[in-house]
């Protein structure tokens, strides 16, 4: 979701059934809490301002 929007138990459920995941009503309940604290964990990253930070180091793998 590229909105400020939250995730709405009935656009979950329509993408749920365009993935075709199904289950127990129960699972499904945990599955959209989960789904939504994703998004809600998501937006908080996205918030932060990395305005004139740099980037750090690129990582490099040591190779044997």
């Amino acid at each position: 979701m590229a909105s400020d929007k939250q995730l709405t138990r009935e656009e979950f459920d329509q993408q749920a059934e365009r993935l075709g995941i199904t289950g127990e009503p129960d699972y499904l309940d945990e599955l959209y809490s989960q789904t939504r604290g994703v998004f809600i964990s998501a937006d908080v990253i996205r918030k932060i301002d990395v305005t004139d930070t740099e980037p750090d180091m690129a990582f490099i793998p040591k190779v044997n």
